[in-house]
């Protein structure tokens, strides 16, 4: 992650496409002014949610979205400062056992292999043993038995550490062959370095068969850089042939399977040897593994918070009880798409054709539909305020190409 820019991308992608801008929580109670007092308190309480006050709600859940993928898992405490609730991520490698405690890996269960505390680690270098009820741990669940999650990446480190020590060791070696310029080629192929020169000899005046020009006369002359041979010996210019095209068929074939698993090699690298059916495909399936994301993060994480903190808010009367109080639904940021007139176009005949209701069609643009009625309400209420205010037809208000002057006759034809 700190040197490798595609697993960098990789990480970045499930996240920015899982989560985006942040999750959004709506309540689904039958008491809309409840919903709208629930929603404040929940939005206010969004901002300034962590326990350090650094980051927001959305921030958290971008940093838990990565740190599934980097580590495996990540720990959610929940707690209050102040009476106030809040939540404080504790990173994986906190989360540690010592010898005979009782857990494993950090996690203590029960009998029937039930969660009862998790054991973190403090700067100190003791151990604190926190309740399983006011610990959110999530990941992404591979094995019944497994006590912790697997990194995303896990079956890709020692491809990405192999590329990375490949690509640095052909870029030392073509570093090496760039500052090569020619090479001396000789008929029996030795170099007689004796003259101190590398078997580039200079003549100086020499009258014996071998003599050359003195290449520094002939510089003042033509100009250009001389140099003088021995007899057999010719200059030819050095090119390298690295790195090698199958060098390069090796990395494509690493980064291929560090992706599988993750998320489409195509959709994080390069797609251009793939046509639109091929693309489509892709895209289909790294919409599925976002979708998988955001239906971990909404379980293990959006449902049990929100109880916790609108129970809270509940127990000091900041908000009123009422029946279902804990029902909830979450928007997710825009689907991924590779057609979006195209499937824009189609989603609009399919809501007219009554094939698909609105509330599916403002879910796959990341919206609620309820907010968006109400949105609408709203704006029409007020062009037809407008509209008897100003002595004008409502529909002028929605049309932005109404002439509002009379259009002029055609002028008749002159007869002769």
């Amino acid at each position: 992650m700190k040197n490798s820019g595609f697993a960098r991308e990789m990480v970045f992608d499930m996240a920015v496409y899982a989560v985006g801008d942040g999750l959004k929580i709506q309540p689904k109670t039958d008491d809309k002014q409840w919903q709208e007092v629930a929603q404040d308190y929940w939005e206010e309480w969004s901002e300034n949610c962590e326990i350090t006050g650094r980051f927001s709600l959305s921030e958290c859940e971008m940093l838990i979205c990565r740190a599934i993928d980097e580590d495996g898992d990540i720990f959610v405490h929940l707690t209050r400062i102040a009476g106030r609730p809040v939540i404080q991520l504790i990173e994986s490698h906190r989360v540690a056992g010592t010898l005979n405690d009782g857990t494993v890996d950090g996690i203590g269960f029960d009998r029937f292999g039930r969660p009862t505390f998790y054991s973190v680690k403090q700067d100190d270098g003791s151990f604190r043993k926190l309740p399983a009820e006011s610990v959110l741990h999530i990941f992404d669940p591979e094995r019944a038995s497994a006590a912790r999650g697997v990194p995303s990446l896990a079956h890709s480190i020692n491809h990405i550490k192999d590329e990375m020590e490949l690509i640095a060791l052909e870029k030392h070696a073509l570093k090496d062959h760039a500052d090569k310029s020619f090479s001396i080629v000789t008929q029996n192929g030795e170099i007689d370095s004796n003259d101190g020169f590398g078997g580039l000899e200079i003549d100086s005046g020499r009258s014996d068969d071998n003599a050359h020009s003195d290449p520094t006369a002939m510089q003042k002359i033509v100009g250009g850089k001389w140099v003088a041979l021995k007899p057999g010996e010719k200059l030819e210019a050095f090119e390298s042939n690295r790195p090698s095209p199958t060098f390069t068929g090796f990395l494509d074939h690493l980064r291929r399977d560090s992706a599988l698993g993750v998320v489409p090699y195509e959709f994080t690298a390069d797609s251009s040897k793939i046509g639109g059916a091929g693309v489509r495909l892709v895209v289909a399936k790294a919409d599925r593994r976002f979708s998988h994301r955001q239906n971990i993060l909404i379980r293990r994480f959006l449902v049990p918070l929100w109880k916790f903190v609108i129970g809270d808010a509940i127990i000091r009367k900041e908000v009123p009880l009422i029946a279902n109080w804990w029902k909830i639904s979450v928007v997710t940021p825009r689907r991924v798409t590779v057609d979006a007139g195209r499937e824009a176009l189609q989603n609009r005949e399919d809501v007219k054709a009554g094939l698909k209701t609105l509330s599916d069609h403002y879910a796959e643009l990341g919206m609620d539909f309820e907010e968006e009625a109400e949105r609408r309400a709203r704006d029409i209420a007020h062009l037809r305020d407008l509209a008897e205010k100003y002595n004008i037809p409502l529909s002028m208000l929605f049309s932005s190409g109404v002439a509002m002057d009379k259009p002029e006759e055609p002028a008749k034809p002159v007869s002769n």
